[in-house]
């Protein structure tokens, strides 16, 4: 049984990994002239390192309703935006980009790369695998429950000593209520249906696998927020 499920482990690793080359294949093909590169702010606060998958999601999946643009990814590190236009109409699809993101934002948040700035990003864009269209950022959005959660469990560990097995149940435990929750990371927001407030089930978590020195700990680490602490990964 266990060597069933490493092979399905490592064919699903397989097929992700061929997805994403041939992704990248698919980006090399595309003659530059039909691609403008933006730089843009949408870093996630909880997870600096990458792009925010809950922001980035919904305008990829907008721009693509525009005929004139057939494809829009977003960088892995969240800082820029690439746009394959349906044509060569450089004008209109940049006019595009800019009407519908300020349209968004209510300010203009994009700022179109050129010179050796442009090359340098579209090289990185044809060749890079890390890439990601509205349907795929999801997977971003994943590893940022998991980078909240495992922060989370640092700070509880700066204060409390835990065994290596507790650290990683508590940690799957707490990642998973954030990916149910679809990365609604504000306190105040209400529950959806009859769900309780996030925080409340990560509580309970904690509730049922630390005792009151660990609970204790970890509402000292939730009350410093999911953002990294100055110092914290």
């Amino acid at each position: 049984m266990r060597g069933s499920l490493i092979a399905f482990a490592c064919a699903v690793i397989s097929l992700v990994g061929a997805s994403n080359s041939f992704a990248a294949e698919s980006r090399a093909k595309v003659q530059p002239e039909f691609i403008s590169v933006f730089q843009v702010p949408w870093q996630c606060p909880s997870a600096p390192e990458i792009a925010c998958g809950g922001l980035a999601k919904p305008v990829l999946l907008e721009l693509e309703q525009n005929t004139g643009i057939a494809e829009a990814w977003i960088n892995r590190a969240g800082t820029v935006l690439a746009v394959v236009g349906s044509d060569q109409n450089h004008e209109a699809r940049t006019n595009a980009v800019r009407t519908l993101l300020r349209e968004i934002f209510e300010k203009d948040v994009a700022t179109e790369l050129e010179g050796e700035a442009r090359a340098s990003e579209l090289a990185n864009f044809r060749s890079d695998a890390s890439w990601y269209r509205g349907a795929q950022v999801d997977a971003l959005s994943k590893e940022e429950a998991d980078i909240i959660a495992e922060r989370l469990v640092r700070r509880v560990q700066a204060k409390v000593p835990l065994s290596e097995d507790k650290a990683r149940l508590l940690t799957a435990s707490l990642a998973n209520v954030l990916k149910q929750r679809r990365f609604v990371l504000d306190s105040d927001s209400p529950p959806v249906g009859d769900q309780k407030p996030y925080n409340e089930q990560m509580r309970e978590i904690v509730r049922a696998q630390l005792d009151p020195v660990g609970v204790s700990a970890f509402e000292d680490a939730i009350a410093k927020g999911h953002r990294p602490m100055p110092g914290e990964k």
